[in-house]
């Protein structure tokens, strides 16, 4: 019977209601595609999304890779978690099909599709200021001219496109390498003269034309014109207003570290704090909408020593804390590489501090034995089983955590991890760009020069002209740049990937596993997606897959 009551009551609900007004449309937004580009505006808004574009692919949640994409398959780290993951194994893992090959091509394709729109609408939006047409265009042309380089590194020639695509296309043909990164170079140039002078960017984390400067340098050193590679990073060393920090300085100078420490420490990264080194810095807002890229750094570097039992089966640590990094999943470890073999020929080095690389950790658990002392010193953890995931890899590395000085939220869950500005860019790889660059040129003498900015900066021994090749650049960016840089493109761009990674990659070289690295793999394969539905011209797959 409630049943009955209940359908006539409904009925006659809507047979009372307006049959017009049932069928008027409610418009919740004017914009179209062809109107969202009309204003500088709405310009700025779809430049604004290339920054964000580069930020989620550098340092976002993990879903089919990130910035740990280009960290764990080299000689730098490894995937603690899964010795079997994609990226570990290189070997039969890195095929057409895996999702991690795709995302990496998709999104850095999104990017170039984003900047030819922004670069195609442009010219019919009424500007005030040409000036401020012109900084558009640069960031457009710097974004799209750093997705390319990402893309021609990491699968050889890909399809150029440089116009707005505006209907399905399905034949597009490969261009050669060498026609790439001739257009990233001429993109780059572009920038440096559109893109404003460092001091006159209004908006933290805005590009200036030393950003365009830096990328340049490391495109001609591919091309192999290193003179131009010396001339373009010589001008953001000398003529653009960067210098090297080399004091204490910013929030936490008061603490006990360095100035090694304080380039790392929140609110220190931007040039409007005082941070001259600063290049280009992708900018996190915690807690703030639109601010919350989810920086997955912290959490996914650092060990689960929380989770850690001592030799006597107690707990050595009541939880995460902020003097320990936060709350570690180990998703990600540092290779010995880093924790110790880069630093055998570098005594005093400030970068391997107590501050920078912090080697044990005191036992806070007061119902363990070992209650006050150091974990690894007092041997709390010998003789312990501990499954792959959860071993103590040897070293918290600072710079990847906010160490004592977490936001809570952080710390006592996984609401939000932006929690600081990241470097996509500092003036100390300017250094090393050049020094490579000198190197090549055959002035080894030059690049000891730039090498030993930083390593008297450092505190490290110098070194001459003698020392200098390109295994040892490598070794001092990994010493300056770890985690900051894209190590995987380094490495397969100086093309020394393949046997980095079977010399120091832990699951590589025998010492928790034996996965192999093909020879063919200093490129990673066309997703065979894109292969596929390119039906009406054909997408050549790479040697050997």
């Amino acid at each position: 019977m409630k049943n009955i009551i209940y359908i006539v009551l409904l009925c006659m609900f809507i047979t009372a209601c307006d049959e017009e007004r049932w069928l008027e449309e409610e418009v919740f937004s004017d914009y179209t595609s062809d109107n969202s580009y009309s204003t500088p505006q709405l310009i700025d808004i779809a430049v604004v999304q290339l920054y964000r574009n580069i930020s989620d692919i550098r340092y976002g949640q993990v879903t089919q890779g990130s910035t740990f994409a280009f960290q764990y398959t080299t000689d730098c780290g490894y995937n603690s978690l899964n010795l079997n993951a994609v990226l570990n194994g290189w070997g039969d893992s890195i095929v057409p099909e895996a999702g991690q090959i795709e995302y990496f091509w998709e999104n850095f394709y999104k990017i170039v599709y984003n900047a030819n729109v922004i670069l195609n609408r442009i010219d019919d939006v009424e500007y005030t200021s040409e000036t401020e047409r012109n900084i558009k265009i640069g960031e457009a042309k710097f974004f799209r001219a750093y997705a390319y380089r990402s893309l021609v590194i990491l699968y050889g020639g890909v399809p150029l496109v440089l116009e707005e695509i505006t209907s399905p296309k399905r034949d597009f043909v490969r261009a050669s390498a060498e026609d790439v990164w001739e257009q990233i170079i001429n993109d780059l140039t572009d920038a440096t003269q559109l893109l404003p002078e460092a001091d006159d960017v209004e908006q933290d984390g805005r590009i200036a034309k030393g950003v365009a400067y830096h990328a340049l340098s490391e495109a001609y050193i591919v091309v192999e014109d290193y003179p131009k590679a010396i001339d373009a990073a010589s001008e953001v060393i000398d003529n653009l207003g960067y210098e090297l920090m080399k004091d204490r300085f910013g929030t936490r100078s008061s603490e006990d570290g360095d100035v090694y420490w304080d380039l790392f420490r929140r609110g220190n990264q931007n040039r409007a704090t005082g941070n001259t080194e600063a290049i280009y810095v992708s900018q996190y807002e915690f807690l703030t909408p639109g601010g919350e890229i989810n920086d997955v750094l912290p959490r996914f570097s650092i060990a689960q020593y929380w989770r850690l039992i001592g030799n006597d089966g107690e707990n050595l640590f009541t939880g995460p804390t902020k003097g320990n990094g936060g709350r570690g999943i180990a998703w990600w470890s540092p290779s010995d590489y880093v924790i110790n073999q880069i630093w055998e020929d570098s005594p005093g080095d400030i970068r391997n501090s107590e501050y920078n690389v912090i080697r044990d950790l005191v036992v806070d658990n007061p119902a363990s034995p070992y209650f006050g002392q150091n974990m690894v010193e007092s041997g709390a953890l010998d003789g312990v089983n501990i499954p792959f995931g959860r071993r103590w890899p040897g070293a918290i590395f600072a710079k990847c955590t906010p160490i004592g000085n977490f936001p809570e939220e952080v710390v006592d869950n996984q609401a939000n991890n932006s929690h600081r500005d990241r470097y996509v860019m500092r003036l100390a790889e300017t250094y090393l760009l050049r020094a490579e660059a000198y190197m090549l040129n055959g002035n080894p003498g030059a690049a000891a020069d730039d090498i030993n900015e930083l390593r008297a900066r450092a505190s490290a021994p110098l070194i001459t002209g003698s020392d200098v090749n390109l295994e040892f650049i490598l070794d001092e960016r990994a010493r300056e740049l770890f985690v900051e840089e894209e190590r995987l493109l380094t490495l397969m761009r100086t093309g020394t990937n393949i046997e980095r990674v079977r010399n120091f990659n832990p699951v590589h070289n025998g010492i928790y596993g034996s996965l192999q690295i093909f020879d063919h793999q200093n490129l990673w394969p066309i997703p065979n997606r894109d292969i596929i539905v390119n039906s009406e011209a054909v997408i050549e797959q790479n040697p050997g897959y």
